[in-house]
């Protein structure tokens, strides 16, 4: 034996019956609750394992006794004296689902499917925080492993210092994180957007060309990621920085508003306000977001056909239909269109901050985006654009060879009142070297990866929008192809789309709302959780279930509140000073 079975905790029983799926735990009366794991000491054929079991379902069990209603009845005619006589063949029968087993290979751990049972009567140990977390971490390694933290591995109700992450690579795989209101999302999402920082100011500092740089274009829908929701927020990072490393990491802005000027003063320094010009809108970004009848599509196409940019402006000042067009289809696209000439983020006219959010996001930057001051429309409009825009950018460098193609590329699938004024920095961006037009581009791959969060997304993320010209099914089934990739938030799984369902590789199931969702949620996952309805039942805020096609183990996870968090790493923000020579594009 190798391994000190000390370090996996307490002893707590033995392996009854049970398969390589489910297992039934004989153990001590102790207090133990659904959601537990347990680790399993098997030493078959020498070849020495830990298995890892989930609780799903606990019951008394009282030893040589058939009937307990019997028992209990003469407990109330005798009194406590009686348990004297009984109290030691009290005890607790588990049930629960076997998630698989590690064994060591060349001195490293590595953690199997579960493809094998452990021994007869095994020991079971349950794990204690403090005691039992570094065998843990060595084991599951492969299972937590990654850049973006999430929170800690829960057991039952309490937590082991064992850091669960995601691998920067797969986030453009798509992420999805689900729960009922109070459930904890936005205390997530910060937590998401420090680690997505902190990510890239390891990148930085570390002078490592290969640790990855993350962008992410972050709604916030109730204003809370900057100042937070209790005592700190997204700011006091950004604040915690010094200048230099401050202009590295977040560049000159990263809060995005409707009315800067009524920001408070500390997070407006660091602000933009948001607008978007008419002629920088395609109609398939109207197409993403409302339903338009088959006429009404064919008309907006057939404008945009004959006045390019001009075609919100053409088609609101119109008066009659135009020939050929049935008639009504004009007043039903300027009803639709009208909420523009209304917003004051979509404009006609002006400076638009559409080619400063594009530079953040091909240099490695998290924006917070405040949508708290936006109707629905105009925050699923926006969030539209921008993916669109990246999207379309980046599928212009996937189609070329060198400069003088993708410029060539750029031109025909963007509008070029915007093309034109972002065409020497995505030059720049995109070249391996030199600037010529023969010079040789990246791929799509090697730059910066791109989350762009859609929040409510039942909204426009349903079987009925994505029926159509959607950008978000483009880039469901294609982004990983551009290194794009949706978070996707939302308080329902069973009214998304199949199309995005399927094409999501990471699920952060937190509480959910009642048995519908529990059920969708269960369907959906990357790992199978069947079982797990009960746990779901239980769960607390912050609680949250994690599930990745490229793992074995469904992960259950305590997600720390963000005050705590930043804590405890608030002093490494302090003079950190780059060790490599910064790009010329950056900010």
């Amino acid at each position: 034996m190798t391994l000190n079975k000390d370090e996996l905790g307490e002893h707590y029983g033995k392996v009854g019956v049970g398969n390589q799926t489910m297992l039934g735990i004989m153990g001590n009366n102790r207090d133990i609750s659904v959601g537990e794991i347990f680790m399993i000491y098997s030493c078959r054929d020498g070849a020495e394992r830990v298995f890892f079991f989930r609780v799903l379902g606990l019951q008394n069990y009282l030893r040589q006794v058939d009937d307990m209603a019997r028992v209990a009845s003469t407990l109330i005619v005798e009194g406590d004296s009686y348990l004297s006589g009984i109290a030691r063949n009290m005890l607790l029968s588990v049930d629960g689902k076997m998630l698989g087993y590690a064994e060591k290979k060349d001195g490293e751990w590595e953690f199997k499917s579960p493809r094998r049972l452990p021994d007869h009567l095994a020991d079971v140990y349950r794990p204690i925080p403090g005691t039992s977390d570094r065998p843990v971490r060595e084991m599951l390694q492969s299972q937590t492993d990654g850049e973006i933290y999430i929170g800690d591995l829960q057991i039952g109700e309490n937590a082991l210092d064992v850091p669960v992450t995601i691998p920067a690579k797969f986030l453009p795989m798509h992420v999805g994180i689900f729960g009922s209101t109070g459930s904890g999302k936005s205390n997530l999402m910060m937590v998401l957007i420090k680690s997505m920082i902190d990510t890239n100011l390891h990148s930085i500092t570390s002078g490592d060309d290969e640790v990855a740089r993350i962008s992410a274009f972050c709604i916030d829908p109730h204003d809370e990621f900057a100042l937070g929701v209790d005592k700190y927020g997204i700011q006091h990072v950004v604040e915690a920085m010094d200048a230099t490393t401050r202009t590295s990491v977040l560049g000159n802005f990263y809060y995005l508003t409707t009315h800067l000027g009524a920001t408070q003063r500390e997070v407006r320094r660091y602000g933009k306000e948001i607008r978007i010009l008419w002629s920088e809108i395609v109609p398939r970004d109207l197409f993403s977001i409302m339903d338009f009848t088959a006429q009404m599509a064919a008309f907006i196409e057939a404008v945009y056909g004959q006045k390019g940019e001009d075609w919100i402006s053409e088609i609101i000042n119109m008066v009659e239909d135009p020939d050929g067009t049935p008639k009504g289809t004009l007043r039903g696209v300027q009803r639709r269109l009208r909420f523009l000439t209304r917003s004051p983020i979509f404009i006609d006219k002006g400076t638009s901050v559409l080619g400063d959010i594009f530079e953040a996001m091909e240099t490695g930057r998290i924006l917070v985006v405040n949508t708290s001051l936006m109707s629905d429309r105009e925050q699923f409009l926006l969030t539209t654009i921008v993916t669109r825009t990246l999207s379309d950018l980046r599928r212009a460098l996937k189609s070329s060879g060198n400069l003088g193609d993708f410029e060539r590329q750029g031109q025909l699938r963007l509008p070029n009142s915007f093309f034109s004024r972002i065409r020497t920095k995505a030059r720049t961006f995109y070249s391996k070297e030199g600037n010529d037009d023969q010079s040789l581009v990246k791929d799509p791959r090697n730059l910066p990866v791109i989350q762009i969060t859609v929040e409510e997304a039942p909204s426009i993320l349903n079987p009925e929008l994505m029926k159509g010209q959607s950008v978000f099914k483009d880039i469901s089934r294609q982004g990983r192809k551009f290194n794009i990739g949706l978070l996707v938030v939302s308080q329902q799984v069973s009214v998304l789309d199949n199309v995005i369902l399927s094409q999501m590789n990471t699920e952060i199931n937190l509480r959910l709302g009642n048995e519908r969702e529990i059920r969708a949620c269960i369907e959906n996952a990357s790992v199978s959780i069947t079982g797990f309805e009960n746990e779901f039942r239980v769960m607390s805020r912050g609680e949250a279930i994690l599930t990745a096609s490229y793992r074995e183990l469904p992960l259950p996870v305590k997600i720390p509140l963000y005050d705590k968090v930043f804590e405890r790493d608030m002093a490494g923000y302090k003079s950190k000073g780059t060790k490599k020579k910064q790009e010329k594009h950056e900010i």
